[in-house]
């Protein structure tokens, strides 16, 4: 596998998050909460991660990192091993980022990454070389730097140096025990107004030859304490590139850090473990003393290492390309990065509400892209790690019974706007419907209920919690009308990205909510509570609302019931990052009634057919976006117009045109695993393209293939060539329907496909469609 897949732009930016995939390729365990990667200058291609393969300076090495995401945030604390004198401040004052000549040379036939470890050689050309390795456990690293003969070595620890500006940071140096502590407040994700506090402590494994600290273009000598505050910290443009797009870097960040030095003529060897929590220094010291103590930097590689293997060969493929291999594996590996561990060792972590509280039975997690996750990622993580997949249910329940709200798309501790509709319901319904069922699920319904119910004034809007988030935005009028209004709508980018009770996409809100009501009703049926959610399975209807017969698409609607004029297929004029033709198959939960407006299942063939003459056309097209989310499950839409054999050419074509084993080998922003996700589940011939549910549609795999399921061994067997399926046999009967349900292959099994060149009679069947869910159903 390659962890480098996605550092770099492969696609045309369409303005959805970059062209790259946004990834890093630093040392972290499988959904770890410390993320140990390098960033690099100036990083323009790749600004939400850190890291740009095309580029040639090293910035230095954080500790927290987003895998995928179209904004940044984290990248908190850079340490940066240097051997330039420290005789002033490195930072440049009320700028982001270090002085000039303290970045550093590095290139990639010096540098390695795999999963767990990352190694580089800094300046491996110039005549004093660093050489650099890191690795992790679940809250905390190691690193080990090799300096040359120098009485000048230093170690740089930057606790103002996060991606988006602090608001407050500090240090404190403790000689006697080699250490140092400190934080780092941070946030403004997507630029909302959300603020989070890491806490860290770095141990190094030797006394220091000098120290000190820096307060903004303050260097202390010998001082051991520093702190700083901004009241104004910002980036100045909410754009790709961030900061570094504005002469001079201006940035507002509290500025604070340290520096430590060692004389390494006699011994080149320094090492640090550093552990990290957003709960306190004494409970980052706590991780890394339960996670590091007594144990080598070797030791801790090599148990990542297991850690990995253990998480990867959950799938077990066979296939003679090694380049699908690696993108298989590497796409599995990118698919187990996040949600992340937010708990500590102890249990402790800081609640939505800012007070601390214990996980108890469970851990704790943060950090879900809800409005991406519900469609590849969060299914995946059902089906093989039930468990796992239960804490992250019970940690969204948790952040509502603290907050007040289930997320839309949170971090750390902290809610923002981010995306649209109401994704938590549909996260939690999918996991529970695919067999992740160890959480409060009572607590959970009377959530969604509340979420999809409670209408808020707009004294909550402007003084509620955490930052005044509201789970559902435009409720009033979508309750009132049965659907979103246009006059609601606000363009993506419009105050500043904050969104705080306003609707960003009136059309694709409204559809959001609707799969969304779906959602809360579907997991009422299956808890035998659905007599509380009967006006949700009514209101999972308002597609109709904004499906014109006239045009035959989904549009934008006026408070006064008329179209907005001018319906243009390709206006994403009311949508979130897509446009009207592309959002008009976005009704997941009910497919056999939207192709019946359109005309039934001929028309909807022949449309899906020029849908597909362009597989990633960007947002403002009449034709498929595969590089993003909403037109993910299109491809399956065939297997309701009685035409599934169509959907493995399609599909198969995505994932070897669209994805590479290169640093370029993503078509856009990987969504915190969501795209790899896609990639992982459709090669083995599979999408949960109902989200909410436990159907399967089933398409061609690529390869034969063994899921190692808490269940059972399901075993995907193919016979013949082609990417078209002529016959499927469940555990040695046929399967005359292209979908199934995850209890038939849940408990292990064998799938055997007969693959062809050409279409036969399997799935064609109007009776073997899948299902549909009205909402009079």
């Amino acid at each position: 596998m390659n962890p480098f897949v996605g550092t770099q732009s492969g696609a045309q930016d369409f303005g959805t998050g970059g062209g790259a995939g946004n990834t890093y390729p630093g040392a972290v365990l499988p959904f770890g909460m410390i993320q140990f990667s390098p960033d690099t200058s100036p990083t323009l291609d790749n600004f939400a991660a850190g890291y740009s393969y095309g580029d040639s300076r090293m910035e230095g090495f954080t500790l927290t990192h987003l895998s995928g995401a179209g904004c940044a945030t984290f990248r908190d604390v850079p340490i940066l091993p240097t051997v330039m004198p420290i005789t002033s401040s490195p930072v440049p004052l009320g700028r982001a980022g270090w002085n000039a000549g303290f970045d550093v040379a590095f290139d990639h036939e010096h540098e390695a990454a795999e999963p767990g470890y990352y190694g580089v050689v800094l300046d491996p050309k110039g005549d004093q070389p660093i050489d650099v390795e890191l690795t992790a456990s679940d809250r905390a690293g190691m690193a080990r730097f090799r300096f040359p003969s120098t009485s000048a070595a230093s170690v740089l620890i930057n606790a103002g140096g996060s991606e988006m500006a602090n608001a407050a940071a500090s240090v404190h140096i403790d000689p006697s025990s080699s250490e140092v502590s400190g934080s780092a407040s941070s946030g403004r994700f997507c630029f909302q107004d959300s603020q989070y506090t890491l806490y860290f402590v770095i141990r190094f494994d030797r006394p220091f030859s000098a120290l000190g600290t820096w307060q903004k273009a303050l260097l202390a000598p010998g001082s051991t304490d520093s702190s700083d505050v901004s009241l104004f910290p910002l980036n100045p443009e909410p754009i790709p590139g961030g900061p570094q797009s504005v002469p001079g870097d201006p940035s507002g960040t509290a500025q604070a850090g340290a520096y430590l030095s060692f004389d390494t003529t006699s011994d080149a060897l320094v090492q640090m473990r550093v552990g990290i929590s957003f709960v306190s220094v004494d409970n980052a010291r706590a991780n890394l003393d339960a996670e590091t103590a007594g144990r080598s930097f070797d030791e801790i590689r090599a148990a990542a290492r297991e850690r990995w293997n253990a998480a990867l060969g959950q799938i077990e493929i066979a296939t003679s390309d090694p380049r699908l291999r690696r993108i298989f594996y590497t796409s599995l590996y990118h698919s187990l990065l996040a949600p992340t561990l937010f708990s500590d060792a102890d249990g402790r972590y800081r609640g939505m509400d800012g007070a601390i509280h214990a996980a108890a039975g469970f851990r704790m997690y943060g950090t879900f892209s809800g409005w991406d996750i519900y469609r590849s990622q969060m299914p995946l993580l059902a089906m093989l790690d039930p468990a796992r997949t239960s804490d992250m249910m019970q940690s969204l329940v948790v952040d509502a019974a603290e907050s007040g709200w289930l997320p839309k798309w949170s971090y750390a501790n902290q809610h923002t706007d981010v995306m649209v509709g109401d994704p938590a319901p549909i996260l939690l319904a999918g996991a529970f419907a695919l067999g992740a069922r160890d959480f409060d699920t009572g607590a959970a319904l009377q959530a969604m209920i509340k979420g999809a119910t409670q209408i808020a004034s707009p004294l909550q809007y402007a003084l509620g919690g955490n930052a005044g988030y509201i789970e559902r935005p435009g409720l009033a009028e979508y309750e009132t009308l049965g659907y979103v209004p246009f006059e609601e709508n606000v363009p993506s980018g419009a105050f500043g990205l904050v969104h705080r009770g306003l609707v960003w996409g009136s059309a694709s809100t409204t559809l959001e909510y609707a799969l969304a009501d779906f959602a809360v009703d579907h997991f009422a049926e299956m808890l035998g509570e659905q007599a509380q959610t009967a006006s949700l399975r009514a209101r999972s209807a308002s597609w109709r609302a904004l499906f014109n017969p006239a045009s035959g698409f989904i549009e934008p609607k006026l408070a006064s019931g008329l179209f907005v004029p001018g319906g243009d297929p390709s206006s994403g004029n009311g949508f979130v990052e897509g446009d009207s033709a592309q959002y008009s198959w976005f009704v997941p939960h009910d497919v056999g009634g939207l192709i019946d407006a359109m005309g039934g299942v001929d028309a909807g063939s022949a449309r899906l057919d020029d849908f597909f003459s362009e597989l990633n056309a960007g947002p403002s097209s009449p034709h498929a976006f595969l590089g993003n989310e909403p037109t993910l499950f299109t491809p399956w839409l065939y297997e309701w117009t009685g035409a599934p054999a169509k959907t493995g050419p399609i599909v198969h074509a995505a994932l070897q045109t669209l994805y590479d084993d290169a640093a370029t080998g993503m078509p856009g922003n990987d969504d915190l695993g969501t795209m790899s996700a896609w990639w992982v589940l459709s090669s083995l011939g599979f999408c949960a393209c109902v989200p909410g549910t436990d159907l399967l549609l089933l398409s061609a795999p690529l390869f034969d293939a063994t899921l190692h399921l808490p269940g059972g061994d399901l075993r995907i067997r193919r016979s013949g060539e082609g990417d078209r399926v002529r016959s499927v046999t469940l555990n040695g009967q046929r399967l005359t329907r292209a979908w199934l349900r995850f209890d038939e292959i849940g408990h292990g099994g064998e799938l055997v496909y007969e693959l062809g060149t050409q279409a036969g009679d399997w799935g064609v069947a109007a009776a073997d469609a899948p299902p549909s869910f009205p909402a009079d159903r």
